[in-house]
């Protein structure tokens, strides 16, 4: 067994930590992420582009006098000053980009340090980009962040941006085996993205731990640095949430939720039972014909003017799902969701968190889809943050099984704190 981990095998805390003790330095984090990326990525092919001065810029960050410079790497459907946005297409310019989106910029002045651009599946849609799974190559990492996934999961980086529209943190995240977050809706500033549909679009975070999320978390809000408390479970209020699309996931994803539910109560959780099967089904539904509908309007530009480079998949899929819905019926959707919203809040009132798989199983061997998106659509039109827990793995394959947590609106930290309680004695 080794003594000492490299450095790249830091969480962001930790590293930060052993800079302040004079254990490490900023510059040698940098070089030992840059060295496992140039080791990896010929595998993993989790970059669309990779910064090529980060180490020296981090040399002048420290030079200057500076603090330590954290490494991070942004889906490439967010704009990153000096680096290209080509957002999974082969027509857009790739001339580096002038401006950049608001929470890049913020990350940059609390001395975030962008390695590269991770890849995203066409357009942040559904079909797949180069990467690959690093707990097995021939399966998906999910999608559309699976550079992100991919990247924080093969240590190249311990943080990483994602972007979610139904569940493109969380997926990606379970599949690969690490902690994704999609906070409340409005949370962290979008300008600088790629549009899908801007009622749900939301910036995530893909770490490695829930220290990690907290210490990204408070730079993106600007907010001074709130530590995760750890929380009893015996202080807990949850609801196992074994409604659709429950019977959809496999049996086994079924039987670790469960169990996990029951090493809950037998800890001093309390069960409650909800009563909301039939409002998450019709916001499953509802997200079908608003994201459509908005997703075909954002990405008019290339709907209009490269249509024959588009994938079916997406040609036939959401921008078809859109054609289902006008002007007339789009306020009555929007109405109806302001209504489902309101009846959630209310419900939630009474637990701290709900449990639910986040995926159907664990990533299937395959690189052609990105799998199901179904276990997070709901959240994501909702606007409730929600956290992914790598708590289990399959037992034949050892693929990651990802652990959703859901929480009430605007209940970010709460959910920051039960994860880190679930974690610490679960994982």
């Amino acid at each position: 067994m080794r003594d000492k981990r490299e450095p790249f095998e830091l969480s962001a805390t930790e590293a930060l930590h052993s800079i302040a003790t004079d254990e490490l330095t900023s510059v040698a984090w940098i070089e030992s992420c840059r060295e496992r990326i140039d080791a990896r990525e010929p595998d993993i092919q989790a970059w669309s582009y990779l910064n090529p001065d980060a180490v020296a810029q981090t040399t002048t960050r420290v030079d200057q006098g500076h603090g330590p410079s954290i490494p991070v790497g942004v889906k490439d459907i967010i704009d990153v000053y000096g680096m290209p946005t080509m957002m999974g297409t082969d027509f857009h310019d790739d001339t580096p980009v002038s401006r950049e989106g608001g929470s890049v910029a913020i990350m940059r002045a609390a001395g975030c340090l962008f390695m590269g651009k991770t890849v995203t599946t066409e357009l942040g849609h559904r079909h797949p980009g180069p990467t690959r799974n690093p707990h097995n190559l021939a399966h998906t990492p999910g999608g559309s962040s699976s550079g992100s996934a991919a990247a924080v999961a093969d240590f190249m980086v311990p943080l990483c941006l994602g972007t979610q529209t139904t569940a493109s943190v969380i997926r990606p995240a379970a599949f690969c085996g690490i902690v994704g977050y999609k906070p409340t809706y409005g949370d962290f500033d979008k300008s600088g993205i790629l549009a899908n549909a801007p009622t749900m679009d939301t910036l995530g975070i893909m770490a490695r731990s829930i220290d990690d999320l907290g210490l990204l978390r408070s730079i993106l809000l600007e907010e001074a640095r709130r530590e995760v408390t750890d929380v009893s479970l015996s202080d807990i209020n949850f609801a196992l949430l074994d409604v659709h699309p429950w019977n959809t996931a496999e049996a086994e994803t079924r039987r670790v939720i469960e169990a996990l539910a029951d090493d809950m109560v037998r800890a001093g959780a309390r069960p409650v039972d909800l009563a909301i099967g039939d409002q998450v089904k019709r916001l499953i539904e509802l997200h079908r014909l608003i994201s459509g509908y908005e997703f075909g309007r954002s990405i008019a530009y290339e709907r209009t003017r490269h249509l024959n480079q588009l994938s079916t998949v997406l040609r036939e899929g959401r921008l078809a799902d859109g054609r289902e819905v006008d002007s007339r019926r789009y306020p009555d959707l929007i109405r109806e969701v302001a209504a489902l919203r309101a009846t959630l809040a209310e419900a939630l009132k009474v637990v701290d968190i709900m449990i639910s798989p986040s995926a159907a199983g664990p990533a299937p061997a395959s690189l052609e889809s990105t799998g199901d998106a179904a276990f997070s659509a709901a959240w994501s039109l909702a606007g409730n943050p929600v956290i992914t827990l790598p708590l289990f793995k399959a037992a034949d394959t050892a693929m990651p099984i990802g652990c959703q947590l859901i929480a009430g609106f605007g209940e970010d930290e709460r959910l920051l704190n039960v994860s880190q309680a679930i974690m610490a004695r679960f994982q």
